[in-house]
This record gives C-alpha cells, structure tokens and sequence, in this order.
C-alpha cells in the first residue's frame, strides 16, 4: 500500500488522542478546545482521504471509531460534569448522547455514499454540547440557568439522539471545494458562524447547529444523493 493512503490515518488517530486527553483532563472548557480540535483533524482526515484517493474501509471503519471517542465518549462524559446533582440518575443524559452517537455511526457505515447526510451527523451533535460547555465556562447565564433545570438537562441529549438517529437529510459541507454555484448552503453556513463568532462567540457553536439543522431540514427535498464520510 502507498505511503499516501496511511496519511488520513495519521489525522484519525490524532482524533482519538484528542478525544482520551477531553476525558483524562476533566475540565469543560479544556476538554471543549481539545475537541473542537478533533473536529478539525476529523475534517481533515476526510478531504486528504478523498484528495489523495486514500478512501479505504479499514480508514472508514477507524474513522468511526474515533468518532465514537471523540464524539461520542468524549463529551458524554464532559456533559456529566455540568450535571445539576451528583445523583446517579443523571447519568442516563450522556449514555443518551453516548448511545445516540454509537447507533448513529454504526447505521451511517451501513449506508451507501451519498453527498448529503441522513440525520445529524456526530460531528455537529458534539459541536452543540461544546457551544454549552464554553457558554457556562464564560458565564453565558442562559445556559448556566438552563442547563441547572433537570428537565432541560435530560432533554437536550434526548433530542440530539433524535436527531441522530432520524431519516431527515442534512446537507454536507465536505464538498465546499467543488464550486460556489453547488455549495450555496454550506457556504451560508460558514457566513452564519463568522457574524455569530463576532456577535457572541459564547453561544455561536451551539446556535449553528441549530442553524445548520433547520436549513438542512426546510432544503431536504433539494439534496440527491448521500456523503461518503461522517
């Protein structure tokens, strides 16, 4: 095998560090910047394997499984220590994530290659959960007043799960450089998180998956076909 197909690997295994160095430093915000790194070694393992032709299934299948550490394991865990009581109850929040995450990775790996996703991708579930961790580490009082009412707790996983595990299609933003005329949505996107970086940057992260969920969600009957890398 050439030396090129082994470079996306590289990127990967950098996620899954990302990912063990979130749960073994135990700090939100830490942990926050941590895994907005692994997003990016996550997109960037993607386009080398697709620029280089590395695309193989041993790199899909070790894909997946940095994801279920980076963006599965990873934040459950960050989002059990905001949790409003040390009750063992609140533990079923996160292994709501952490569940959604898993099933949703393992039924992507069961779906052919499209250009669009069919629910939320990993990737932007975790986002929205960091966009809460840096709000409460810069004391944004919405989410520290939200996040401390037990029902908002529970509900926040359960709906990211849902909208994991859900058949609504979600355009990607892999193929942003293949020309603006086909990339309209995902370029909007990046427009959308730049003046929310600059409104408030405490609440940009989650407020652009919510963005990104309603676009996908109004546009669904627009998409063709699906993305090959979650």
């Amino acid at each position: 095998m050439a030396t090129k197909h082994y470079i996306p690997s590289i990127f990967t295994i950098a996620n899954i560090c990302c990912g063990f160095a979130a749960v073994a430093i135990g700090d939100i915000f830490l942990g926050s910047v941590i895994l907005l790194v692994g997003i990016l070694l996550d997109t960037i393992d993607g386009f080398l394997a697709r620029k280089l032709n590395a695309v193989s299934q041993v790199g899909k299948e070790l894909d997946s499984l940095a994801d279920v550490i980076s963006f599965g394991m990873a934040p459950a865990y960050l989002y059990l220590l905001i949790a409003p009581s040390d009750n063992w109850i609140y533990y079923l929040a996160p292994m709501m994530f952490l569940v959604g995450s898993a099933l949703r990775l393992a039924k992507f790996n069961t779906l052919p290659s499209l250009h669009y996703f069919i629910g939320l991708p990993v990737p932007f579930a975790t986002l929205f959960l960091l966009g809460l961790f840096i709000g409460i580490q810069y004391d944004k009082t919405f989410y520290i007043q939200s996040i401390s009412n037990p029902l908002v707790y529970f509900l926040i996983p359960f709906v990211l799960m849902v909208l994991m595990l859900s058949n609504i299609k979600m355009f990607s933003l892999k193929s942003i450089d293949q020309g603006i005329s086909s990339n309209r949505l995902p370029l909007y996107t990046i427009l959308i998180f730049t003046l929310l970086l600059i409104f408030d940057f405490r609440i940009a992260c989650s407020a652009i998956v919510v963005v990104y969920v309603l676009m996908s969600y109004f546009k669904r009957n627009s998409f063709q076909q699906p993305s090959s890398q979650d």
